[in-house]
Order: structure tokens, then C-alpha cells, then sequence
């Protein structure tokens, strides 16, 4: 091959998505196009996690304030890096502001609903229909009154209840191969923006679960979550993982 060819050759794959490299053995590898990295990346140990999970008030504010944008939340599954993107929908599986979340590496979404088991809010994975999903026959609404038999004195108990309601529902969802502190500060980060969603938009609809939340929780507690000592959140955390134990069966 003359070296114009040769370099014409090298343009034409230089220029396209897929670039194959081949050995002196004419095995090849394929490289994919660049996916960007997280905007958040969820690791370490509790006092990391907690650490880390405290700095996020800001983001989640401005997420819940702007539909359709996302953030984007890497977690370790033991093979790699899974990618939650978190994003605010106002209409589709439900018509008020909820969180959508995206499984990228199997492109499934779910959204997170407001429900009501008994006299107490329950937390409803459903698919952007609105039909609540179901795993190993088990469909997923966890209730407050599932994960805690003691009503919250205040409204940091309830937020701390509604973080263990949000714990199982990943848990469920996503599977044993998540580790229990990740599922922890997961948990939350997306109950406190479901309840951000509710906070800063104009609900047009109100019914009694949103009514709930908005009558026992206001911006300011949510501010004073994250505001709480690393402790506080490291022994959330031990809770959860606690709790999953009995949930999940090991």
C-alpha cells in the first residue's frame, strides 16, 4: 500500500466512533466512543460516605428546580461502576414533580411515587406508566410503618424513616450486589430530593400523601438534615445496613 493510502487509510479510522486496533497476531480490540464520567461517584467507607452525601444539599436543590436536567451517580456493584441518573419529571408516570431514576447500564427507568399505607406515606417504584413494579413477586411499596413500628417525634424522624423506606426500595430494586452503606447514602440522597421535589414546585394536585409531607416536613428540616455531625448520618447508615439484613435475608 503506498503511503497515501496508508494515511488515508489512518484518517478514515481515526474519524469514526470505533477505532480497531490490531496486533501482530490480528486479534483486535474495540475501543467504544468516550462515556462521561458521573457527576458523583458514591464510595468509601461509612465516614467517607457521610462525608460526602452532606455536600450534595445544593445539587439536589438545583435538580429539583430543573426538570429534566440529571445528575448522574456512580456506585461501585462489585464488577464495576453502576450509573444512577437522577433527574425530575412533572408529568408521565405521575402529575406532580417526582424523581426519575435511570439504570444506564441496563437503560431501565423507575420512578419514585408518593403512596400511603394506612395513616402513614409509603415510597412506590413504578415504571413511567405509574404501574408499580414488582421484583421476585414482590411488588415494591414500602411504607413507613414497613421499616419503623415508632412514629417520628419530629421531622428529622420522619426524614430518617423515609431514608429507610427509600433503602429498601433500591435494595429491591437493584439487587444484593450493591453494598449496604452505598444503598444507605443512596437512600439518602433520593429521599430528600422527593421530598425537594415537593418543596420548591407548584403542585397543581394534592392528595394525602404529598399533603402528609407537606404538613410535617418543611425546606428548613431538610436543610437541618444535612446539617446534622457526620455521626448522626454514619449511625443512619448502621441502621440501614441492619435493617437490610432482615429485609433481604442475610
Amino acid at each position: 500500500m503506498s503511503s497515501l493510502s496508508r494515511r488515508r487509510l489512518l484518517r478514515i479510522l481515526l474519524g469514526t466512533p470505533l477505532v480497531a486496533i490490531v496486533g501482530c497476531g490480528g486479534d483486535s480490540e474495540t475501543f467504544p466512543s468516550l462515556v462521561p464520567p458521573p457527576d458523583l461517584v458514591l464510595e468509601g467507607d461509612e465516614t467517607q460516605l457521610a462525608n460526602l452525601v452532606k455536600q450534595q444539599l445544593p445539587r439536589l436543590k438545583q435538580l429539583a428546580q430543573n426538570p429534566g436536567t440529571s445528575l448522574r451517580i456512580g456506585i461501585p456493584n462489585g464488577r464495576g461502576m453502576e450509573v444512577l441518573a437522577f433527574s425530575f419529571v412533572d408529568k408521565g408516570a405521575a402529575n406532580y414533580r417526582h424523581l426519575r431514576v435511570v439504570r444506564e447500564s441496563t437503560g431501565e427507568a423507575v420512578n419514585l411515587l408518593w403512596g400511603m399505607k394506612g395513616l402513614l406515606p409509603s415510597i412506590r417504584v413504578a415504571d413511567d406508566k405509574g404501574n408499580t413494579i414488582s421484583r421476585n413477586g414482590r411488588l415494591l411499596e414500602i411504607g413507613f410503618s414497613d421499616v419503623s413500628k415508632s412514629k417520628g417525634r419530629q421531622a428529622l424522624d420522619w426524614i430518617a424513616i423515609g431514608v429507610k423506606v427509600a433503602a429498601v426500595a433500591f435494595a429491591l430494586w437493584l439487587g444484593a450486589q450493591i453494598g449496604r452503606a452505598i444503598l444507605g447514602a443512596i437512600a439518602f440522597l433520593a429521599f430528600n430530593a422527593m421530598v425537594l421535589g415537593l418543596l420548591v414546585a407548584s403542585l397543581a394536585v394534592i392528595f394525602p400523601a404529598i399533603e402528609w409531607v407537606l404538613r410535617n416536613i418543611t425546606l428548613q428540616d431538610v436543610e437541618n438534615f444535612f446539617g446534622q455531625l457526620v455521626n448522626d448520618i454514619i449511625r443512619l447508615f448502621t441502621e440501614i445496613s441492619q435493617m437490610l439484613a432482615q429485609w433481604l435475608g442475610s
